[in-house]
């Protein structure tokens, strides 16, 4: 009996690590937080599921929760919301976000408290998308760094841990 149940075990173990080792080779992966920028979509210093994608550079798209380096902090992974995608004109302030000349519907997580504290009116790259963190009060996004070239975009958020 004893016997039985130790194989059992085994199996069960060597079937747990063996969807993680096929999990991470596919670029799936658990990410923490290190700020207080996403809340109250993330929390700091909460883990985070996400997905190694060079391919999903070509496809990011408006609010989607992005993984991505910093040139201003080389080994730390951040994750912002995209609010403007490349060619876009973008414009914040106190009053809300502006794309082309349209005004954006933000989430409802995105707080509009802070969007007044770092005005800015620009041209996105083409090479590069303009991130906000959802706790705008208190977020180094694209309004202070600037837009984010795409090629520091390693990924994308499926779900919270």
């Amino acid at each position: 009996m004893l016997k039985t149940i130790a194989i059992v075990l085994a199996g069960l173990v060597a079937v747990y690590f063996g969807v993680l080792g096929v999990l991470y080779a596919a670029g799936y992966r658990v990410y923490r937080v290190p700020t207080f920028s996403m809340i109250p979509t993330i929390e700091k210093d909460e883990r985070v599921f996400g997905r190694l994608s060079e391919s999903y550079r070509n496809r990011v798209q408006r609010f989607d929760l992005v993984i991505y380096t910093s040139s201003h902090a080389p080994g730390q992974i951040y994750a912002k919301r995209v609010i403007g995608l490349p060619h876009e004109r973008i414009k914040i302030d106190q009053n809300g976000v502006v794309i082309d000349g349209q005004k954006l519907s933000l989430p409802n997580a995105v707080s509009p408290a802070g969007l007044g504290l770092k005005p800015c009116d620009l041209v996105i790259p083409d090479d590069s998308v303009f991130i906000l963190g959802d706790h705008t009060e208190n977020s180094a996004d694209s309004r202070y760094l600037g837009p984010v070239p795409k090629e520091n975009l390693i990924g994308y958020l499926l779900f919270k841990k």
